[in-house]
């Protein structure tokens, strides 16, 4: 069993997909510009090819990663971001091998956040108002500027992603939508949603058949008040929410991993507010609890997942997570109780917790990190 991931170097999900491959007993291949990044130094990666990002020239990406799935004899292969997801969903005629996401036009109305959020009301989800950036003249109000879709592959000059942010005021709302048009997005401006980050990930088939899940809560995210999970906790799946995401990947044709992100404010209504289709970053927790969710899709792609399977695999409760760098960069800016209490907990936070990088047994993601942060510096 054989499946290739690709990426573009650097990506958290992409480094805890191929060590939960390569858990599961699949010999795991990494493609990346140059074949270096992450998910390339680990131990767990059996052979690096050299892949072209995706965003920059789908072509070359194309071509690369079909001579690799060649040389590789991989019979899956993955995008691990959202440009590679959308380059691999469109033209999944010119790899050899099978490409585990769901249908380009599903693909699209998932990762589109306008037509997701039509989709994600019609199941039953809350969903936080669209604003129009015309219409504000608060400078003290926050609000959330977000690329409808974080990548454009193909399109000359578009970025690998276009990250999502919180604003403070009209005019950094206005700047922030024309740098997203300077970028080629289109920007969605959407209330700000104070609560606490819920996530549920889940495999699932064609017919909306579940085949494995986690549902985690962060108590730490960064950058704050729109950033990823830095300290999270596995918690038991709600019935209630389950059923309404599955129903809504149902809606959306899709097929394989998909990780539903909620805000929950003190009224107890989750608010979706994005859908991962892609290896996520703090994946790493779902498979230290107990749901393999890259095997299971692997597994189930590749026809080596019977559709007559029992119940789902669920991921334990009580499993704890911390992303280190994005706590530590946490600490140093909200300062809570102080800047070294603050900095203290985000490091006995770690101990005793599955981390996305960092691992005993596999140190060298770590030491690439490391490197690549002072470069930075």
């Amino acid at each position: 069993m054989r499946a290739l991931v690709v990426e573009q170097g650097y990506s958290r999900g992409a480094l805890a997909a191929v060590r939960a491959l390569d858990q599961a007993g699949w010999q795991v291949g990494v493609g990346a510009p140059g074949g270096r990044g992450l998910a390339a130094a680990s131990r767990s990666c059996a052979r690096r090819h050299p892949v072209p990002a995706a965003h920059a020239d789908q072509p070359a990406f194309l071509a690369a990663v079909a001579r690799a799935v060649r040389e590789g004899g991989y019979q899956v292969v993955f995008g691990a971001g959202e440009a590679e997801v959308l380059t691999l969903s469109e033209h999944r005629d010119a790899v050899p091998a099978v490409v585990p996401h769901a249908d380009h036009a599903a693909v699209l109305n998932a990762l589109d956040k306008a037509r997701l959020a039509e989709a994600a009301v019609a199941a039953g989800f809350e969903v936080p108002r669209v604003l129009s950036p015309g219409t504000l003249t608060d400078e003290s109000r926050p609000v959330v500027v977000k690329a409808r879709l974080h990548a454009r592959p193909g399109h000359a000059g578009s970025p690998p992603r276009i990250d999502t942010t919180v604003v403070v005021g009209a005019t950094a709302t206005r700047r922030r939508v024309a740098e997203i048009a300077a970028l080629g997005g289109e920007a969605q401006v959407q209330e700000f949603v104070a609560g606490r980050l819920v996530a549920y990930a889940a495999v699932t088939t064609a017919d909306g058949r579940v085949v494995a899940q986690s549902l985690q809560v962060a108590s730490r995210v960064w950058p704050p008040g729109a950033g990823a999970s830095c300290r999270a906790v596995s918690v038991p799946v709600e019935a209630g929410l389950a059923e309404r995401a599955v129903a809504l990947l149902a809606a959306l044709g899709w097929f394989g991993l998909a990780e539903l992100q909620f805000l929950v404010p003190e009224d107890g209504r989750p608010r979706l507010i994005d859908l991962n289709g892609r290896f996520y970053g703090s994946l790493a927790l779902a498979v230290a609890a107990g749901a393999n969710l890259p095997a299971a899709w692997a597994a189930l792609a590749t026809g080596r997942l019977a559709a007559s399977e029992p119940a789902p695999v669920t991921a334990a409760a009580g499993v704890r997570y911390c992303w280190w760098e994005g706590e530590l960069r946490r600490a140093v800016r909200e300062r809570r109780g102080g800047l070294v209490r603050d900095l203290a907990g985000a490091l006995g936070a770690g101990i005793g917790a599955v981390h996305s990088i960092g691992r005993w047994r596999d140190p060298a993601p770590a030491v690439v990190q490391l490197r690549r942060l002072l470069a930075d510096r």
